[in-house]
């Protein structure tokens, strides 16, 4: 199965897509995210470092997705929304 895939944490990466920033989400990304995505797109770096400079700014946890070949993050909250999870950026 495609999400049992080993992921290679080491292995170089392009990073591109980085999420908008808004989309109607039920919680907004939280911009020191969405600045370390930014920054990312175009980046050629390890999946380790991108997931580490991303998770250096916020209490979320950052995962890789290698099914779909993207970075997300999810937060847990409190109240109406639990839990949100965001395609931080995709990668090639």
């Amino acid at each position: 199965m495609a999400h049992d895939r080993k992921i290679d944490l080491d292995e170089v990466k392009t990073f591109f897509d980085p999420h908008p920033g808004f989309a109607g989400a039920a919680i907004p990304i939280p911009a020191a995210v969405k600045k370390v995505a930014d920054g990312l797109d175009g980046q050629r770096l390890s999946l380790r470092e991108a997931v580490a400079r991303l998770q250096a700014v916020t209490p979320g946890k950052v995962e890789v997705v290698a099914e779909f070949d993207f970075i997300g993050l999810r937060l847990d909250g409190s109240g109406r929304h639990l839990s949100h999870f965001f395609r931080v950026i995709r990668y090639r």
